[in-house]
């Protein structure tokens, strides 16, 4: 079994192109389905955001595997492959397991250690688990990635300083107000920068939206988006008047609040706080106001020192992230290799008690005149003899297989003691010959890992075996 990875985002394809392959929900099933038709493919999970379009696939055959997906594609985009090949991009083995931890963390995001990344990965993978397309491997894989990106937002700062003007705005008056739940937020300007304002300012849940724009039809527009009011330009004493925040962003030459409005209208709201941030270029608002009195202004060189800064920061926290990935990365490396050393474990251990067992029988064939007492400290001294026999060997193929050159070693472990093999836990049969069943599923170029994976459909209900086995193996103390 291989792992592969297939895909496209924003730093392979331009826009126009990459919308082509994006897959809305009501027809991920069928795609998952069409990938399943293929029997190269024994898991698949597909990641489809705005920037990027993923197959995430456990492989048999990497070439049928990706022509399959390559089909898919043809289909969601309805371009020939030669139109998009060279545009597309695939990672094999631990490069697969990099990659998936890099995006759920935000590091292949086009803003450095954005969130919203992670809870569609999840989405992702907990349809594709629900459509009946994952198995072990890719449970386990997505499982600890996610994890694994709920740790970085927690543990570090990666993801928790605002890098756009628009967010720093939002991100600066949520200081000043701990939270925006009943503030009243006055936006000026309905284009580009004043969308992208809204929409963080919807995700902090702010309190009220007030939309003011020289179109008001544009303005209906926007505010309608985001549960908001429209005003006229004409209108903006009015709306400012309840105003707690006003973010402006206009492509006026002039002025759109002036000191001397704005003073009249301090007087009017009994000097309330106001908190005004100017992100447009040139400036909406009048730099004089921030004499006034309970008058706080911010303008965009304000905001841009602070999204440098931050920038800053996350490209710092990125060098941290980037090692604890190499450390996931290890990890899952080391989890693949237990499960191939898990069941051979199993057969030595029972081999080894059938053994026990046999010399138990022959003792008490041959010493009748034991009692229980002695029975039982024959029992106890042989199977200590067993465990002490096998501690080491069982210690040594652990840490052997998840080294470089572990195939070898699982085999040299096979012959050394003749076992027969363990069966995978994919609902196939076990080779005849256990060294074929190392040796089987030579990995791609440049992949140095084995990865195991159920049969297609079965899921995780055939856990109960590969379970029973690696219980079995558990008993074996201080191992």
């Amino acid at each position: 079994m291989h792992m592969l990875l297939v895909g496209i985002n924003y730093k392979s394809a331009p826009v126009e192109l990459r919308e082509c392959f994006s897959i809305p929900e009501p027809q991920l099933e069928d795609a998952l389905a069409r990938l399943r038709e293929s029997s190269a493919i024994m898991e698949t999970v597909i990641v489809s955001t705005c920037n990027r379009t993923e197959v995430y696939a456990v492989v048999t055959d990497a070439a049928m595997a990706r022509k399959a997906v390559y089909g898919l594609l043809e289909q969601v985009s309805n371009l020939p492959a030669d139109a998009f090949r060279a545009h597309i991009y695939a990672e094999t083995g631990q490069a697969v397991v990099r990659h998936l931890h890099r995006v759920v963390c935000g590091l292949d995001s086009m803003v450095i250690g954005e969130t919203q990344i992670l809870g569609q990965v999840r989405q992702a993978f907990l349809f594709a688990q629900a459509t009946g397309t994952t198995g072990s491997l890719l449970n386990q894989l997505f499982r600890r990635a996610v994890t694994f990106g709920k740790r970085v937002q927690t543990e570090t700062g990666l993801g928790q300083s605002a890098v756009s003007v628009s967010y720093a705005a939002v991100s600066l008056a949520k200081k000043v107000f701990d939270h925006l739940s009943d503030k009243t937020v006055v936006v000026i300007g309905a284009g580009k920068m004043s969308e992208l304002t809204l929409t963080h300012l919807a995700a902090q849940g702010v309190g009220k939206i007030l939309v003011v724009n020289r179109t008001f039809e544009r303005a209906r527009h926007l505010a309608a988006a985001y549960g908001g009011h429209a005003f006229e330009m004409s209108a903006l004493p009015f709306a400012l008047k309840e105003a707690d925040i006003v973010i402006s962003s206009t492509g006026s030459k002039n002025y759109v609040l002036s000191a001397d409005t704005t003073a009249e209208l301090m007087k009017r709201r009994k000097r309330k706080p106001l908190f005004c941030i100017d992100i447009a270029v040139p400036r909406d608002i009048d730099p004089e106001l921030a004499k006034l009195g309970n008058v706080y202004l911010y303008d965009i060189d304000d905001l841009q020192d602070v999204v440098a800064s931050n920038v800053s920061h996350r490209k710092q926290e990125s060098v941290r992230v980037t090692a604890m990935i190499e450390q996931e990365v290890n990890a899952f490396a080391v989890w693949l290799s237990e499960q191939e050393v898990v069941p051979l474990i199993a057969e030595l251990r029972d081999k080894a008690l059938i053994i026990q067992q046999g010399v138990m029988q022959s003792l008490e064939h041959k010493l009748p005149e034991l009692d229980d007492r002695q029975r039982k400290m024959l029992q106890k001294h042989t199977m200590s003899i067993v465990n002490q026999l096998l501690r080491d060997p069982i210690a040594s193929i652990k840490e052997m297989a998840s080294e470089p050159g572990g195939e070898e070693a699982l085999a040299a472990f096979v012959r050394i003691f003749a076992l027969s093999g363990a069966s995978p836990p994919n609902g196939e049969a076990a080779q005849a010959d256990p060294r074929a069943a190392v040796a089987s599923g030579t990995p791609l170029a440049g992949d140095g890992m084995r990865e195991r994976s159920f049969a297609r459909g079965e899921g995780e209900g055939k856990l109960q075996s590969w379970n029973a086995a690696s219980s079995a193996a558990a008993v074996l103390p201080a191992l």
